[in-house]
């Protein structure tokens, strides 16, 4: 009975299905190895040579994703346009260009990893820019080998190889590089041409060959246009010095051509090493099919591989994760207890966001609620009614814009208003505020497309009040006021200026150092200065964050005695409209 159990069980079947899977895998290795003795060469030349071009492949891609980069940098309008008709780049008057054209080469460098460096160098001066050394002086460079080589293709890609044998050697090129240049702008008439060249490391020739090499005795050569350029193993020993013993395949694609050159008694070697261990590979392979069939057979693997890829997810921010199973066993239960798990964390953490996000919103909120609006509207009726009444103008005027500056700010409905109903109302405490100071101009410069784009409520407010109050205010000579505003793309770009006292540099660093601390992912205000420290502005970039997500942003720059700026940065296309 028991017999009987053991060939009816689970283990007992799963151990002979792997000895079956076994045994004509067996066979078949026996038999290809007295087969494959006789075509092995002739096996191993055919695979050698596929490896080789396929390699040869990439290397030809990657020459032509070179040709197609010079050639998109080359017709790039924005950066031709900057190195025509100028005598020296390096001029001060061309730093701003030559900035940008070191900021769309280094993009391309970030992007591309296998470019180490990018550089233009100007054809009459010889000087230019590097994304590696910034400005680049190269007074002899129209007597480099590979400069006229490169002025003479016409506008083809031309790839160079420092060696001291080809052009002699250069005082900037490294030998660990590959160079490829081409005109700047092939299409100009230009009588000193500039021209642009892309720095490839050799290494990233060296990782698309280097896995060709199975074999310390092994040796791969890569060439271009017969020109040496890398091998992989320049010490290996080649058979015992007889031509004959040493199996050498060259292959050549375009420009380029490799060459692989191995012992052949090193091929037979390990072909005779596996024919010895064939048989003892054959035992171990039975045993271990017994082992792995007992394995299976407890179920380890499946339940674990679930559970690591549910785990996986979860940790990478998936909260609705769920393990779907059938198991009734002890896995089940472990299973069921993550499904559980998961569930009450994802509901914590959402509770958990909630709540700060409506402590942060009740935060914002906070000064219009403590005010009571009807009580401050009437208050301030009557004493522009008095003041009229006794003809004292400049307290009615005072009076009337404040109180129509609060009817806006605390009045409950509109959360969001057009820019230039924002700047409409933020006049009427700007007039308030020249009255009582009556020392400081305004000027208002609105793009035309800005002024229909909603924008938070108050969200200006706070900005022109430290520009009044902390600049303005304190320069006794006076001072202006300017409110701009325009388009970059889809962004919308609003900037307060004054130019009152500045902000000294110890502040300033502070200011720049709590406003950086602020983000989409933690709008809270900081608790670790003084709550009222830089409150408006703070509070001004915790709103961005907190309605814009990320990509808004509020930047101040101040230079002490002359002024401050501030920038705000606010994405189109979510809460507000074109």
């Amino acid at each position: 009975m028991k017999l009987l159990n053991r060939l009816h069980s689970i283990q007992f079947k799963l151990t002979l299905t792997f000895l079956l899977i076994l045994l004509p895998l067996v066979s078949v290795s026996v038999f290809a190895n007295n087969y494959s003795q006789s075509i092995l060469d002739d096996q191993i030349n055919d695979r050698t040579r596929g490896a080789l071009l396929t390699t040869l492949e990439y290397v030809d891609q990657l020459t032509k994703n070179m040709d197609q980069q010079t050639l998109l940098i080359a017709l790039n309008s924005s950066i031709v346009d900057i190195w025509n008709n100028i005598d020296n780049p390096l001029n001060p008057d061309h730093l701003y260009g030559l900035h940008t054209v070191q900021q769309q080469l280094s993009a391309l460098t970030n992007v591309n990893g296998s470019i180490k460096e990018a550089f233009i160098i100007h054809g009459e001066s010889g000087n230019g820019v590097s994304t590696m050394t910034g400005g680049l002086r190269w007074p002899d460079v129209k007597q480099e080998f590979w400069f006229k080589q490169t002025v003479n293709s016409n506008g083809g890609l031309v790839v160079h190889v420092p060696t001291a044998k080809v052009g002699g050697p250069s005082a900037y090129l490294n030998n660990d590089m590959i160079y490829y240049s081409r005109l700047l702008d092939m299409q100009s008439n230009s009588k000193e041409p500039n021209v642009l060249v892309l720095a490839v490391d050799k290494a990233s020739f060296r990782k698309i060959i280097q896995h060709l090499q199975t074999s310390d005795n092994m040796n791969i050569r890569l060439s271009y246009n017969n020109g040496f350029v890398l091998e992989t193993n320049p010490g290996a020993v080649h058979g015992n010095g007889n031509e004959a013993d040493v199996m050498s395949i060259k292959e050549e694609s375009n420009f380029w051509s490799i060459e692989l050159e191995q012992p052949r008694s090193e091929l037979f070697k390990l072909t005779h090493r596996l024919q010895q261990f064939t048989y003892l590979i054959i035992v171990i392979s039975i045993i271990m099919a017994i082992w792995i069939a007992w394995l299976v057979y407890v179920e380890i693997s499946k339940p674990l591989q679930k559970l690591l890829a549910a785990f996986k997810q979860f940790s990478g921010g998936s909260l609705n994760t769920q393990i779907v199973h059938r198991r009734k066993d002890k896995f089940g239960a472990v299973m069921n207890g993550f499904n559980r798990m998961a569930e009450a964390q994802r509901l914590l953490i959402e509770e958990d966001y909630e709540k700060e996000l409506r402590l942060a919103k009740s935060e914002f909120s906070l000064l219009q609620s403590q005010i009571n609006p009807h009580f401050l509207y009437n208050t301030l009726d009557s004493i522009y009614s008095v003041a009229f009444k006794n003809k004292i103008h400049e307290i009615s005027e005072m009076v009337i814009n404040l109180a129509r500056f609060f009817r806006v700010s605390l009045g409950k409905g509109r959360e969001t208003f057009t820019l230039e109903e924002t700047v409409q109302h933020l006049m009427y405490y700007i007039r308030v505020q020249q009255i009582r100071t009556d020392h400081f101009t305004v000027q208002i410069t609105l793009e035309e497309s800005t002024k229909s784009i909603q924008i938070l409520k108050l969200l200006l407010q706070p900005v022109v009040e430290n520009a009044i109050i902390h600049g303005l205010e304190r320069n006794s000579s006076g001072g202006e006021l300017r409110i701009s505003s325009h388009l970059a793309g889809d962004t919308l770009l609003i900037q307060v200026e004054d130019t009152g006292m500045g902000i000294p540099s110890e502040k300033m660093k502070h200011l720049s150092n709590e406003l950086s601390a602020i983000t989409s992912h933690s709008y809270r205000i900081s608790k670790s200065s003084p709550p009222d420290m830089y409150f408006g502005l703070k509070n001004v970039k915790s709103r961005l964050k907190l309605y814009y997500g990320e990509q808004a942003d509020l930047h101040v720059h101040s230079v002490e005695n002359e002024g401050t700026r501030v920038t705000i940065t606010i994405p189109l296309g979510k809460d507000e409209a074109r």
